[in-house]
């Protein structure tokens, strides 16, 4: 089984869980220089409230139904999109750097999402913002 799977650290915490899939900071070809991982929100919970500097994200919906808050924190722009596991589309959503997000779980149940990165976390390119 080793020779077929590989391991990753699940990180949880009482908001729920983020797992990193596939990461530059692995050697696993042909998974080199995309940063993939999935984020678990417990019902009633929010994630990130932050922005990045430099880091862009590509995020969708993989179960349950969120809420995703967008501030531009240049400009002050704010924006609100329902992604739902259940819709019939697929939509993934595109986050520049220095625009803030948080996602709240809206649904009865955990939801998750995936998130495709640019580069892993790095000290520094994430900031505390919240969304008002």
């Amino acid at each position: 089984m080793d020779d077929i799977c590989l391991k990753r650290e699940k990180h949880i915490r009482d908001d729920g869980w983020l797992c990193e899939l596939v990461s530059s900071k692995y050697s696993d070809e042909p998974f080199t220089g995309i940063h993939t991982y999935v984020v678990s929100v417990n019902p009633g919970c929010s994630r990130a409230d932050h922005y990045h500097k430099k880091k862009e994200e590509w995020i969708s919906i993989t179960s349950g139904r969120v809420i995703l808050s967008l501030e531009w924190v240049q400009g002050g722009r704010r924006e609100e999109i329902v992604l739902d596991a259940e819709s019939e589309g697929c939509r993934i959503i595109y986050i520049m750097p220095f625009v803030a997000h948080k996602i709240q779980n809206v649904s009865q149940g955990s939801s998750s999402i995936i998130v495709f990165s640019t580069m892993p976390e790095e000290e520094g390119d994430t900031i505390p913002y919240h969304i008002g």
